[in-house]
């Protein structure tokens, strides 16, 4: 019986030992890996930076095709080359997982896997982070890592590499059942900081304007996402976590760019000259709206307050470019005397009939009754102009508008367009050439006499204009767009029309 037992003792530990050579290796089964939990990896920390990941059976680097290349935009393993597709962003969650942000396309996707468990399936990329996007990391063996969905419980796979071939012949990275093979385990490599500048040193902009101070990093520029933001002079100008500043006040601000140890710094003049164009102050007939009355609202946008304005339009953060199209409609609606008839005006507290003015076509054309407002929060894009949203929400008296667009630019086609409309016609003018596109309000031919259409004088509302000089009722030849911006009729396009259908 002794012998028996003194056996089953050797047997045991040889057992043991057995197992705990496999976890040395990495070689974990399956049942005994499906007890790595994303809580146990929150333990074994992976800090979050850019990371080239290789894998340690090809010695190839994980790669990712931009979706201009790749309308699934997957993800391939390379050997080492100078592409921003193979600096990822290793990015730790508040729950101990992370997502994988491939620096090309300015970090814009995460790492995605199907959820499921087909075998091979290829890992892709996706704009919006949600449980396909976040994986676990834990220590596998020698400096390795295995890296594995979080999504997957119990039911236990791995990165790996794939047996299909992209067609430049490059592996894909795919996920597995998990197996403890050398291909499932990744070396990350870590891209350190070594420098950080500013494109300026001193720059100026304008009251009012939004827009973004760019850092760059040595010896990888990997986006924004390590640098953090600060201005000395808050109430002159406010930046947030991604670089975007609004200018509140006349005066000067210090920003400073932090990232990995190393700051640069520059200084943000702002002037008393207003980000407000001329259109953005005054309505077409009656000037009785202003740039003060707008210049008290607020959004809030990539995370900063910004102010309603209507210069530098960035997408996703500004609201506006130079906002001659919604801004033109706003001029021609409010001369017509129409009203948004169910909204809130967060300047007055009024609700309905609210006269037509940029900010409350702004909230018909964002779909927004502005009711809902908090902290002048408001959702949607009002440059990208929809004209039957507009029109769903503003009526002249009890009549409903729509609009009308013909493509005949002639002068006589614009002269007979205003015969019509009196409150003033939108033309739209375009440059491919130079990729540009403008809209202006024709408010009055000056000559209706003239024998000779050719011979017709208008005159316009320019909304490109900083001063009433350049856009307040002057003619088509000494506005702005025509004298500096060099617009001509042969640039035109077509000319939109706002009519009043009556309710009987």
């Amino acid at each position: 019986m002794h012998f028996f037992k003194q056996n089953k003792i050797r047997i045991f530990l040889c057992l043991a030992l057995s197992f705990l050579m496999l976890l040395a290796e990495g070689a974990v089964p399956a049942f005994a890996a499906a007890s790595v939990s994303a809580k146990k990896a929150a333990g074994m920390v992976v800090e979050s930076g850019v990371y080239r990941i290789r894998n340690l059976e090809t010695g190839l680097y994980i790669d990712s095709y931009d979706f201009i290349y790749d309308a699934a935009g997957n993800t391939y393993l390379e050997s080492k080359n100078s592409s921003e597709a193979q600096d990822i962003y290793v990015c730790r969650q508040s729950d101990g997982t992370y997502t994988l942000i491939p620096q090309s396309e300015n970090g814009k996707y995460s790492l995605s896997c199907k959820s499921g468990y087909a075998e091979e399936s290829i890992i892709s990329k996706k704009e919006d982070v949600g449980k396909t996007e976040k994986f676990v990391i834990y220590p596998a063996s020698s400096g390795t890592y295995t890296i594995s969905p979080a999504y997957s419980g119990k039911v236990q796979v791995a990165l790996d590499v794939s047996d299909e071939l992209s067609k430049y012949d490059d592996p894909y990275v795919c996920l597995k059942a998990y197996s403890g093979s050398r291909s499932q385990r990744w070396v990350l490599v870590p891209i350190k900081t070594d420098g950080i500048s500013l494109a300026y040193e001193s720059t100026t902009v304008k009251l009012y304007s939004v827009g973004t101070l760019y850092v760059t990093l040595y010896p990888y520029n990997y986006g924004t996402h390590n640098v953090t933001w600060k201005s000395d002079n808050e109430k002159v100008l406010m930046i947030d976590s991604s670089g975007s500043y609004c200018a509140l006040a006349p005066g000067s601000a210090t920003v400073t760019a932090s990232c990995a140890g190393y700051t640069a710094s520059c200084t943000v003049n702002v002037t008393e000259t207003s980000a407000f164009t001329w259109y953005s102050q005054h309505n077409a007939s009656g000037s009785d709206w202003s740039a003060e009355g707008l210049s008290g609202i607020y959004f809030t946008s990539g995370g900063v307050r910004k102010r309603f304005m209507v210069d530098k339009y960035r997408k996703g953060a500004d609201w506006m470019d130079e906002g001659c199209y919604l801004t033109s409609v706003a001029m021609v609606l409010r001369n017509m005397g129409a009203q948004m008839t169910v909204g809130y005006d967060i300047r007055s507290g009024q609700s309905g009939n609210l006269p037509a003015d940029p900010y409350t076509v702004a909230l018909a054309n964002s779909g927004n009754t502005g009711a809902t407002t908090q902290n002048a929060v408001m959702s949607g894009n009002p440059i990208l102009v929809s004209l039957s949203n507009i029109a769903s929400r503003f009526r002249v008296g009890n009549s409903e508008i729509t609009t009308s667009v013909t493509y005949d630019t002639s002068k006589k086609a614009i002269k007979e367009a205003l015969d019509e409309h009196p409150e003033g016609v939108i033309v739209y003018f375009s440059m491919p050439q130079r990729n540009r596109s403008h809209y202006i309000v024709f408010t009055k031919c000056l000559n209706p006499e003239a024998k000779n259409p050719s011979d017709y004088v208008f005159e316009v509302c320019d909304s490109a204009s900083y001063t009433a000089e350049g856009g307040d009722h002057v003619t088509f030849e000494n506005c702005i767009s025509y004298t500096s911006e060099h617009y001509r009729y042969s640039n035109a396009v077509s000319i939109l029309t706002w009519n009043i259908n009556d309710s009987d």
